[in-house]
Parts: C-alpha cells; sequence; structure tokens
C-alpha cells in the first residue's frame, strides 16, 4: 500500500500526523505505522494473547517471530490485515480511506496489551481515553498509550 509523505491515520476519532507509534505500552510500541523510502506503508507489530504471552512480531508482510499457522498477514493496494488465526480475530485492520482523501488511513485495532488489556479501537472510537483532545494531532509521541 503507497503513502505520501504526511499521511494521516484516522484512530479513535482523532487524525494523526506524522505520528508513527499509534500504540505503546509503557513506552515500547506495539504498533506502529511509517512510510518506507520506497513510499510503501511500513507496519511494525507485536501481537499478544490475552494472557500476555507474545505470539508474533510483524514487519511489514513477514512474520519474523512466532508460529507461522497462528498469524496471517495479508496487504493489497487499499489495505493491511494482521489476523490472528487461534480465534479468527482481526488484530490490525489498516484500509485507505475513500473519497478525496484517499491517501489517508483508516485504522481499526483489537490487541492484547503484554498484560492482557484487550484495546479495541477504530477510527471514531477507542476504549482507551484519549492522550489528545485536538481533532488533528501532529508529530506526537504516541495515539494510544498505556
Amino acid at each position: 500500500m503507497k503513502v505520501h509523505d504526511h499521511f494521516v491515520v484516522r484512530l479513535g476519532g482523532r487524525d494523526y500526523c506524522d505520528t508513527p507509534n499509534l500504540v505503546v505500552y509503557r513506552g515500547a510500541p506495539l504498533l506502529r505505522l511509517s512510510r518506507a523510502p520506497d513510499d510503501e506503508l511500513e507496519v511494525q507489530a507485536e501481537v499478544f494473547d490475552a494472557d500476555g504471552h507474545r505470539k508474533a512480531k510483524v514487519r511489514g508482510t513477514e512474520l519474523v517471530e512466532g508460529d507461522p499457522d497462528a498469524i496471517d498477514v495479508r496487504s493489497s493496494e487499499n489495505c493491511y490485515v494482521i489476523r490472528d488465526r487461534a480465534n479468527d480475530r482481526v488484530v490490525c485492520e489498516i484500509r485507505r480511506r475513500a473519497g478525496k482523501q484517499k491517501m489517508d488511513l483508516d485504522v481499526s485495532i483489537l490487541m492484547h496489551a503484554p498484560d492482557g488489556f484487550l484495546i479495541h479501537a477504530n477510527p471514531a472510537q477507542s476504549n482507551v481515553k484519549p492522550l489528545h483532545e485536538t481533532l488533528l494531532v501532529r508529530g506526537a509521541e504516541a495515539a494510544i498509550a498505556l
């Protein structure tokens, strides 16, 4: 999925520009989005189960740690998905926003933190209190922090 220089991510009812760390747990990123030199979206994710055990590390579409039968990663021109095969749960879905802002991205997550807490966020809302009051956030350290 190609992205432009300062792509905007919509998560939890806020728009984030130049905020690569979408989910941070105790200072360590669990979900990070950036732009690779070839303009492709670069995703880095840590996937945990409900007991706080790390199931996988994902870099782009590659599973760099974990059981390849447990996690499915797919990417297309307009969508990127990490799915936990054990419970058929979509852990992370990134979609290109339709309409005039087609280069911007909508993000939905249903992922566990290392302490087992289930983070549920989509483009409109989140079960975690937002760190920022404004609807457009630029250059923040994180979108969601636990």
